[in-house]
């Protein structure tokens, strides 16, 4: 069976992207529009790792790691951020709120791919 990875990302391009370059890769894939869908797909799908943006509407990704991270259910799913937020302050903040990995964008396909085989052990 193929892990299941949830994209977070509010930009259709970036998240039509994403998930062709991980079913290429031999992952399942399931999306979401904003922070406040993804977590509500978090919690009734249990994805095996979840990808996420940091800048998105309703609810924005450091608030959806914060609220998985205080839930016994969700806590343990590895979560990468992919952001295009680049200062040290805002990859220190993502690693600080417990953040797996935090990537910038734009991304290297093999680098990301990497992260993920990590972070799927």
């Amino acid at each position: 069976m193929s892990k299941r990875i949830l994209i977070i990302e509010d930009e259709p391009p970036i998240r039509t992207y994403l998930q062709k370059l991980l079913r290429r890769a031999g992952y399942d894939t399931l999306a979401a529009t904003d922070g406040e869908e993804g977590l509500n797909l978090v919690r009734s799908l249990l994805p095996d790792l979840v990808l996420c943006d940091v800048v998105m509407p309703k609810l924005n990704g450091y608030g959806v790691l914060d609220a998985l991270k205080r839930d016994r259910a969700t806590a343990h799913i590895p979560f990468v951020f992919l952001s295009s937020k680049t200062h040290c302050a805002d990859i220190e903040q993502g690693l600080r709120l417990g953040s797996d990995a935090y990537l910038t964008k734009p991304i290297e396909q093999t680098h990301l791919l990497g992260i993920i085989a990590a972070q799927l052990g």
